[in-house]
């Protein structure tokens, strides 16, 4: 897909965006205040905006609506990361593109939130082009064009108190490897490599892996939940000691790595998602 510029963000879906919020603090992020998208969306969020133009959004419903409808059969079930965005420059060009693989859901949308700013409210403006179901594992995949990104990243919500600069990789769980590999490759060509039991594809900035269910548990050490799913948010820190005394500080249990490059939070603190903090 040449509209594929890189990875944008990824999307934690929960059911109490307060408590979400303070469950973001007490790991050492900084969230942005709260943000009502364009009515027919019915949804909210607070972002966790990081230096190196990624970042992670803390979504929920606030209304039903069709667009939300997924979101909330997914609720149904469990909490977490349900997919990801990926940059693109033209999201028109991003759906044309999936529609001649067979892969285009719905159309081009387009949607808006308020930004209250020290010197008054602004709107920040995307454009989303999602890919169908069928071709992306069954998790949420869709392409994101900023048209405002200066009232996303916000220059005074970028300096993360656990010292986190960036989003370095996604890990997934996925039933079906060949399957997954074989989706993938159709979207993503050359992007798509397999080692072994893992999937990965590389968007240049981030790298999204899938393995299966047991090759999960054998390297993050949670149980599989038997159909595919994101399980892992791995990101970068400037400073493992400071992240560390930050989760120290705020009673977070964590692992620290035999080789002390990573820094690991168990599933339970972040809606069943494990995050690991990667030194570098």
């Amino acid at each position: 897909m040449q509209s594929v510029t890189g990875f944008d963000h990824t999307l934690l879906l929960v059911e109490d965006l307060d408590d979400a919020d303070r469950r973001m603090r007490r790991l050492g992020f900084l969230p942005t205040p709260r943000g009502y998208h364009s009515a027919h969306m019915g949804t909210a969020n607070s972002t966790i905006m990081l230096p190196n133009m990624t970042y992670f959004e803390v979504i929920g419903v606030v209304s039903p609506t069709p667009s939300n409808q997924d979101m909330r059969r997914m609720l149904e079930r469990r909490q977490g990361l349900i997919g990801y965005a990926l940059k693109t420059d033209d999201a028109g060009a991003f759906f044309r593109e999936c529609a001649a693989l067979s892969a285009a859901d719905g159309d081009v949308q387009a949607f808006s939130r308020p930004v209250d700013l020290p010197d008054g409210q602004s709107e920040a403006r995307f454009t989303v082009a999602n890919i169908a179901p069928a071709m992306s594992l069954g998790i949420k995949m869709f392409a994101c064009c900023h048209h405002t990104p200066d009232l996303v990243w916000r220059t005074d919500y970028l300096d993360q108190p656990n010292g986190t600069v960036g989003v370095e990789s996604l890990v997934g769980e996925v039933p079906d490897i060949d399957g997954a590999e074989a989706a993938l490759t159709a979207l993503f060509g050359e992007r798509v490599t397999r080692s072994g039991p893992a999937v990965t594809v590389a968007y240049g900035n981030v790298s999204v892996s899938f393995l299966s269910g047991g090759a999960l548990r054998d390297r993050f050490g949670i149980a599989a939940l038997g159909e595919p799913a994101l399980r892992v948010l791995r990101l970068r820190t400037a400073d493992l000691e400071r992240t560390a005394g930050v989760l120290r500080d705020n009673a977070v249990a964590f692992d620290i790595g035999a080789e002390r490059t990573t820094v690991t939070v168990a599933a339970e603190e972040s809606y069943g998602t494990v995050i690991e903090f990667v030194a570098g």
